[in-house]
């Protein structure tokens, strides 16, 4: 799902704008490249949390039917008409991303294809009152209806999808196969930051663009991912951990700390089952932290820099000594978990 304020969004990957030819349309040249440039980073985000997700299945619980698909809802974005133009919008909802070997990418889907129907639902019948969307702001209400149709079908079996390309119809069998749970999103934000919520992990477009190579951003996203996947937030509430300004001081502080360094360290064990660097997590953090390391990352919640780069350098360690069985390292955290 894309978080859209389009007065936050940075340029990304774009030529100069005085390279630019105006659009004949009369639409704004810097809002149209914002755009696919935020799009860019969407495909990235959702191919590495695929990935990730995909990979270390054998030791998830609760595992969900994962598409590989990143669905997008007009809603969503302030200047409809304009994101009609640079998304290629013909519907209420479109694929933004296909992750690469995943059932969406098997099944032939394309971003841009638009969304006709679920299983023979039509997206415009899908109900925004259900109490499982709800809490959601009215803008994104869609998105999450038919994310949720979506998921609820594939829980039951594969899902047809009668999707629009080209303005041509047709129908494509989408399968059903099980993975690790959690959505991955961009979100638009002017702050380098990435969060979980137990069942999405966000990364900021700002850091999203400090990452040098796939591989780091993947540290991150593991790093989050590790949180949803050890149920974190649901510990730390049932402790009545306040993550507020209080969050920094006494018990709260330690046990946000203590979550906090098992992401760390189950991370880099997600990272090479999905076969990313782990030593990544180490440069990231090395550069992060000389170049930024003040902040939350420097708070009581969290280790400093040089101390998260020994940890991740001891797990690191750890997996060497143990090695894989059938090619993947069991993460023991996951293993206790379970």
């Amino acid at each position: 799902m894309i978080r859209t304020c389009i007065s936050l969004i940075a340029l990304f990957f774009a030529t100069p704008l005085y390279a630019q030819e105006p659009p004949s349309n009369g639409f704004n040249a810097e809002t149209i490249l914002a755009l696919k440039g935020l799009q860019l980073l969407d495909h990235r985000m959702n191919a590495i949390g695929y990935r990730l997700a995909a990979a270390n299945t054998p030791y998830c619980t609760g595992k969900t039917a994962q598409t590989g698909l990143l669905l997008h809802a007009i809603d969503q974005y302030p200047d409809q008409a304009v994101a009609r133009f640079a998304l290629g919008f013909d519907g209420p909802v479109a694929i933004n991303a296909v992750a690469p070997n995943s059932p969406g990418a098997t099944a032939g889907l394309l971003p841009g294809d638009d969304i006709l129907a679920i299983d023979g639902i039509k997206v415009e019948d899908i109900p925004l009152d259900d109490p499982a969307v709800a809490s959601e702001r009215a803008n994104y209400r869609r998105i999450a209806a038919v994310n949720k149709r979506l998921e609820d079908a594939l829980s039951q079996s594969d899902a047809a999808l009668d999707i629009l390309r080209g303005g041509a119809q047709t129908q494509v069998v989408v399968k059903s196969r099980p993975a690790c749970p959690s959505r991955f999103q961009i979100e638009v934000s002017k702050d380098r930051g990435a969060s979980a919520n137990g069942k999405i992990v966000s990364v900021t477009s700002k850091m999203a663009e400090y990452f040098l190579t796939d591989d780091e951003f993947a540290a991150v996203v593991a790093h989050e991912l590790a949180h949803n996947l050890l149920k974190h937030r649901n510990q730390l509430d049932a402790q009545g951990v306040n993550r507020g300004f209080f969050g920094q001081l006494g018990k709260s502080a330690g046990r946000i700390k203590s979550a906090e360094i098992e992401a760390d360290r189950l991370s880099v064990w997600l990272m090479a089952n999905a076969g990313y660097d782990p030593q990544a997590a180490v440069r990231f953090w090395t550069r992060y932290g000389k170049e930024h390391g003040k902040g939350i990352f420097s708070a009581s919640t969290h280790y400093r820099w040089k101390k998260r780069v020994k940890l991740f350098e001891e797990e690191i360690a750890k997996m060497a000594a143990i090695g894989t069985v059938d090619g993947k390292y069991a993460p023991p955290l996951l293993i206790e978990a379970d």
